[in-house]
């Protein structure tokens, strides 16, 4: 949790912009930040079946920083989506396929107001 996430090298190689900023120690565009870490057993109830997930924080306020309507995605911890995590760095690095940043969500808090709300008054 914390991590930086960046895109792998070689991402997106025929859409890359000339410029560099925001880039990681390997070159990569910046992401998000490691929110946590969905097992895969809270996900699906027949084991086996699924695979871990990151949630990944998409900053979306001012100049890339966090705002309280960050976007957050979930990436399968697979080798295929995540092929490096270089923890001297505090980096992942990850190469998702086209789209699946874009299905994104905002984890949304209930809150429950205990409490006693005062007697109506009758009308008389």
């Amino acid at each position: 949790v914390g991590l930086e996430v960046f895109l792998a090298d070689g991402y997106g190689d025929d859409e890359q912009s000339e410029d560099s900023e925001g880039s990681g120690a390997l070159g990569g565009k910046f992401v998000g930040r490691i929110g946590g870490i969905v097992l895969a057993e809270d996900m699906c109830a027949v084991p086996g079946l699924g695979h871990d997930m990151l949630e990944v924080v998409l900053p979306r306020g001012r100049a890339g920083s966090p705002s309280w309507k960050d976007e957050l995605v979930l990436l399968p911890f697979v080798p295929d989506i995540v092929p490096k995590v270089d923890l001297k760095e505090g980096a992942v690095y990850v190469s998702p396929p086209q789209g699946l940043l874009d299905l994104t969500y905002i984890k949304e808090e209930k809150v429950r107001i205990k409490g006693f709300l005062p007697p109506a008054k009758e009308d008389a």
